[in-house]
């Protein structure tokens, strides 16, 4: 009786190998023979679920941010102020095995941020991600977590950019885990001081 064989289970794993052989060898120097082999199948099988080389990067590409999406974007707003500061961290504190993806990333793409419908395309995902941060901001401020003051759509811009620098920033310079997590403690610090409702200083503009 022939395999049933899972077809996302083993796209995945193709994307896997991928991704390895690409922080391994560079993008450039990695033929589609080198992703069969380090997935253990056949070229052939390969080009079953991906018909060229560009469809598999751009098929990395779109699960890191659909996953991105399940992680921060389809989660219940937050009740505290708190709660939402535990899932900025969660969220800016990637996985190692994630780490490797953002400098393929920009060997890959780098070239591609010169053209208006790539850039289009990622500036999407970030505009839906500070629309999603507004969101929560604006329900906490609702419920007197945050202070009335700030401008939510602002603010969630903001952090989305913060977690977009943050997350390269590890990801391009291989900053230490540690130091890397000390760094994200003493931002989200920072910003929870800023964001707490109640009196606080005013600075002039």
């Amino acid at each position: 009786m022939p395999k049933v064989v899972d077809k996302e289970e083993m796209r995945n794993a193709i994307l896997d190998a991928a991704m390895g052989v690409f922080a391994d060898k560079g993008y450039h120097a990695t033929s589609v023979s080198d992703v069969a082999e380090a997935a253990g199948l056949g070229k052939g099988t390969i080009y079953i679920y991906f018909k060229s080389k560009d469809m598999l990067t751009t098929a990395i590409v779109d699960r890191h941010f659909t996953n991105i999406s399940k992680q921060i974007m389809d989660k219940k707003p937050c009740e505290t102020l708190d709660a939402f500061l535990d899932g900025l961290k969660q969220a800016i504190d990637i996985p190692a095995e994630q780490v490797g993806f953002y400098r393929v990333f920009f060997e890959i793409f780098g070239p591609s941020f010169g053209s208006d419908a790539f850039t289009e395309n990622v500036a999407r995902f970030f505009n839906k991600l500070g629309s999603h941060y507004a969101k929560q901001i604006t329900y906490l401020q609702t419920a007197g977590e945050i202070a009335e003051d700030h401008d939510a759509a602002s603010l969630g811009r903001v952090f989305a950019s913060m977690l977009d620098g943050m997350v390269l920033h590890q990801g391009l310079f291989s900053i230490p885990a540690r130091r890397h997590r000390r760094m994200i403690k003493e931002a989200v610090a920072v910003l929870g001081i800023g964001l707490q409702s109640g009196p606080r200083k005013t600075h002039p503009s």
